[in-house]
């Protein structure tokens, strides 16, 4: 097998669309792949499922595993034959945050360890095959129908109230999740199909009835974000809409563009003033008081004193967990609960210090450079409306690194300058 490390550049060698010499076993994805692309795509919003009984250990994300494996096998020159540099700074990101736990933090283990192997397992070589298979014109589309599709479901059982739970906190009261997922993990995840959906809309070869689907399905998806009462993921929608009024002229007229955008733009007006949830968490946040009655404004510097206490290595993989809640949120210490920094930047200085920080952001600035590139290309802006939200989101009030919509992010922005 022929493997090309690749960084943003571009050139007829790499381009698994353009090289019409190429042999027959490396011209197109077969069926298994795509399908496979397809259903990891349209399953991202279910992967916390598993069967009862199991351990969880076996459930979507293995169906997933087992489908990919097999693709794979049946076309590897079609599914690894180009690696991203990016790939391999988020890969020895994953070998730093395992070599500080291990130095560091080995008796939480049981914290880190789980999600580190996850990324090795999934998110790392799912980025890597969704890097290949979104170069190619007939995958790319689908592909981001499928995700789509696959919010869309999540979104109507959330509605309809299977797998809801609530978010039981005295503070987050009202808020609601599915299949037992983080509230902010749901609602990114919801808010990057908002923007897929809107951003598919504006191509011009768009068939007319896929197109008065789009509504529908923003409208859906949109209510379903509204309930899990996640103000990240609404911030992440404004960002990734205002993103694609820039669109280029090859994909809809200016004028069409702003009329669609005010017509998404009031539907989802309309579906937060009838579920107030995000709104009345909004209304919680006092200006004059900001660092006394926000959690998250709270965490900021306990996380900032922690990482210069060693800024270079950092403290571990989640050692830092028990302190922050017993400093920002000490009622939660009551009920033996313990949180997470809400706050990529913050985290990576904290958990591996500048070293660990630089490596990833490394990986991430080259995703961000080919989001940037891609404006020019088949993509237009669409690969930055996806992935600039959470880089942004991320410097500021979340920590999207294990959502998986994170890393579908990466890997599109990845493709399209490629």
């Amino acid at each position: 097998m022929e493997t090309v490390i690749q960084d943003q550049g571009t050139s007829s060698r790499s381009d698994p669309i353009a090289a019409n010499d190429r042999p027959p076993e490396i011209a197109g994805p077969n069926l298994v792949v795509r399908w496979a692309f397809y259903v990891s795509a349209f399953s991202i919003p279910f992967m916390s499922l598993y069967l009862p009984g199991t351990g969880e250990r076996f459930g979507v994300l293995r169906l997933v595993q087992l489908w990919l494996l097999v693709g794979v096998i049946s076309q590897p020159r079609v599914c690894l034959r180009l690696v991203p540099v990016a790939l391999l700074w988020f890969g020895a990101y994953c070998a730093i945050r395992l070599v500080s736990g291990l130095w560091l933090a080995p008796e939480l283990s049981g914290s880190w360890w789980p999600s580190t192997l996850g990324w090795l397992q999934f998110s790392l070589p799912w980025l890597w095959i969704g890097f290949n298979l979104l170069q190619y014109s007939d995958v790319r589309r689908p592909g981001l129908w499928s995700f789509a599709l696959g919010s869309s479901l999540c979104a109507l059982l959330h509605v309809l109230g299977i797998g809801v739970s609530t978010v039981d906190n005295n503070i987050e009261e009202g808020r609601t999740t599915v299949f037992g997922e983080n509230a902010n993990v749901v609602g990114a995840t919801y808010a990057l199909a908002v923007i897929v959906l809107v951003g598919l809309g504006m191509f011009k070869d768009l068939r007319l009835s896929r197109r008065l689907l789009l509504v529908p399905l923003v409208a859906l998806v949109g209510f379903a974000l509204a309930k899990t009462g996640s103000r990240t993921a609404l911030l992440l929608v404004a960002m990734g809409l205002v993103v694609l009024l820039f669109q280029a002229e090859s994909f809809w007229s200016r004028p069409k563009r702003y009329a669609s955008m005010a017509v998404i733009g009031s539907v989802l007006l309309v579906i937060v003033w009838e579920v107030p949830t995000i709104m009345e968490r909004f209304r919680d946040i006092d200006p004059q008081n900001l660092g006394q009655h926000n959690p998250r404004a709270r965490m900021a510097p306990v996380l900032w004193e922690m990482f210069l206490r060693s800024p270079v290595y950092g403290s571990g993989p989640d050692q830092y967990e028990f302190e922050l809640t017993r400093r920002a949120m000490p009622y939660l210490i009551r009920d033996q609960q313990t949180i997470a920094a809400h706050n990529l930047v913050l985290l990576l200085l904290v958990e591996t210090g500048i070293v660990g920080f630089l490596i990833f952001s490394t990986g991430l600035w080259k995703a961000l450079v080919s989001a940037w590139k891609a404006r020019l290309s088949y993509c237009g802006y669409l690969p930055l409306a996806l992935l600039l939200p959470f880089v942004v989101a991320g410097c500021v009030v979340n920590n999207p690194i294990s959502d998986q919509a994170f890393w579908f992010a990466i890997a599109y922005a990845l493709a399209g300058a490629a």
